[in-house]
């Protein structure tokens, strides 16, 4: 299999700058800013006082007192009010960021020396920002292995994109949940701990000094797990277009479904779910119901 094009554009890009940029964003979010270089990337969780997930962003460091952030999820002006709840008298401005912005995600299943040939871009190094003419060129933590996104400003087509396969977005899908990988602010969101997709790994820094949620994040690792954990699920029986959707365990409610997407093929869709450790058995086994539904979930095949 060949390298495969996703195209897709974020909910919007939000500039942070100024003196006090940095101190401020290292109160405000997960990752330690102080350790982020200039054309550094990484992503950042901005949580609630209770350690939940109000949103994610891939932070890029544009410049000493620039930074940019990402959203793929979030509304920029959602995350523009989180970020300025806490503002006394700091120098820090945020902004959104105009233009038409596109990622351009180039998958290879085994590795990505066929992308860099196609593109003519020498090889980025994880948590490195490669700045382009209009844009950047990095690695994505919250997409599968063997991916390389573009994030571009401008309505010119790369010269590049006519020869390789533009593929469905939810052939993406199927590639990231398989992998394990569960989104920031849409299936980890306000309800959810970083922990219980995983996100801790690649997006909180418990050696830091004090931010928003900081107590249950060092609390939660010194517990050692949660009770609830994200699950790449399937189903074949169409489900309410309102999500989420609770799930059953003999009649018990154990979870809820966070989100869903429709395969091409007509043959069902797979998402993510949020369920109890308890519910993990019978959902390996025998598969789950949904709420007000004869739907039944099951596992997705890896």
């Amino acid at each position: 299999m060949s390298t495969q094009l996703f195209e897709s554009k974020p909910t919007g890009i939000v500039r942070v700058s100024g003196e006090d940029a940095l101190p401020y964003l290292q109160s405000q979010l997960t990752i330690d800013f102080r350790k982020l270089p200039i054309h550094g990337t990484r992503l950042g969780l901005r949580l609630s006082r209770k350690g939940r997930v109000l949103f994610g962003a891939q932070v890029i460091r544009e410049a000493e007192e620039e930074y940019i952030l990402v959203c793929r999820d979030t509304r920029p002006s959602d995350v523009i009010e989180r970020l300025e709840e806490n503002v006394v008298a700091d120098e820090v401005e945020f902004s959104q960021e105009e233009g038409s912005w596109k990622e351009w995600v180039l998958h290879h299943p085994n590795s990505l020396n066929e992308v860099y040939s196609l593109t003519g871009l020498d090889p980025v190094s994880n948590g490195s920002a490669r700045p382009l003419e209009n844009g950047w060129a990095y690695i994505d933590t919250q997409l599968p292995p063997h991916c390389l996104t573009l994030l571009t400003c401008g309505d010119t087509q790369p010269s590049w994109a006519e020869s390789v396969t533009t593929a469905s977005p939810t052939n993406l899908e199927v590639l990231r949940l398989q992998a394990g990988i569960f989104r920031a602010g849409l299936e980890i969101g306000e309800d959810e701990f970083p922990q219980e997709g995983g996100l801790e790994k690649e997006a909180v820094d418990f050696d830091k000094g004090c931010y928003l949620g900081q107590e249950v994040m060092a609390r939660i690792h010194a517990m050692g797990k949660v009770r609830n954990s994200a699950v790449a699920v399937q189903g074949t029986m169409p489900v309410p277009s309102s999500l989420p959707v609770g799930i059953l365990d003999n009649g018990k409610k154990v979870g809820k479904l966070k989100t869903q997407f429709a395969l091409d093929d007509g043959q069902g869709w797979i998402g993510a779910a949020i369920l109890h450790e308890k519910a993990l058995p019978s959902f390996s086994e025998n598969g789950l119901t949904l709420e007000n539904s004869s739907s039944t979930i099951h596992p997705l095949n890896r």
